[in-house]
């Protein structure tokens, strides 16, 4: 049997070195991207003037690449290493829509807590508080004081203990926990409220294009 040149051996060795190193590159992807950071693209109006906002206006199609935290999807025995806060944005799994469809919103009720719309506005309380107006300084002068209810003049929705109520920044342009995130909105098959478990990550930053670059930063309340 001809036995290896010391060219082949090294050129052997340098393969399976490559082979394992691009191995360990692609699990360290996968880990990083299943349980710490995923990216996402946005599509759509319904989150402007926060996302997707080119040359001063609102772009309808793929526009930003974002980047999320995937901590708040992580589920351990019902314990999640982070919460999340009303204002927060979120990237989440369409619960009525095909597989692979993802939504961009952001979190206004909190499980446990009723939202009430009316008259454009949005107000929130919990079992031991009145309803307080929900201060949002997000919204762009096409939308503020103009968050419609969709069946009637006034709604009120009681968030389940697990789920969320959410709102495209757009509100005029966004298929939301009003519409049960579809154009056709409500009926008895389909709910208002975002389940934790549909949630793939919350919106820490826009990372392209580069001219867009930036953190988004928390809202207080």
């Amino acid at each position: 049997m001809k036995k290896k040149t010391t060219k082949e051996f090294k050129l052997s060795r340098f393969l399976v070195d490559l082979a394992v190193d691009v191995l360990i590159i692609v699990v360290l992807v996968l880990v990083i991207r299943t349980f710490l950071f995923a990216p996402f693209r946005v599509h759509g109006p319904s989150m402007c003037d926060t996302f997707n906002i080119y040359e001063d206006e609102c772009f309808n199609g793929n526009g930003e690449h974002i980047l999320t935290s995937r901590l708040i999807s992580w589920n351990i025995f019902d314990w999640s290493p982070v919460g999340l806060d009303r204002g927060d944005v979120i990237v989440f799994q369409s619960p009525y829509g095909e597989k692979g469809e993802f939504f961009i919103k952001r979190v206004i009720g909190l499980p446990g807590e009723i939202i009430k719309i009316s008259d454009g506005q949005v107000y929130v309380r919990d079992d031991m508080t009145d309803f307080s107006e929900v201060i949002e300084p997000y919204l762009n002068d096409e939308n503020i004081n103009n968050t419609l209810a969709y069946r009637t003049s006034t709604e009120i929705y009681e968030v389940p203990e697990g789920h969320y109520f959410v709102l495209g920044d757009n509100r005029v342009k966004s298929s939301d926990s009003r519409r049960c995130f579809q154009q056709l909105g409500c009926d008895d098959d389909h709910s208002p409220f975002l389940p934790h478990k549909n949630i793939e990550g919350e919106v820490k930053a826009v990372i392209f294009p580069f001219s867009h670059l930036r953190l988004i930063k928390d809202i207080d309340y």
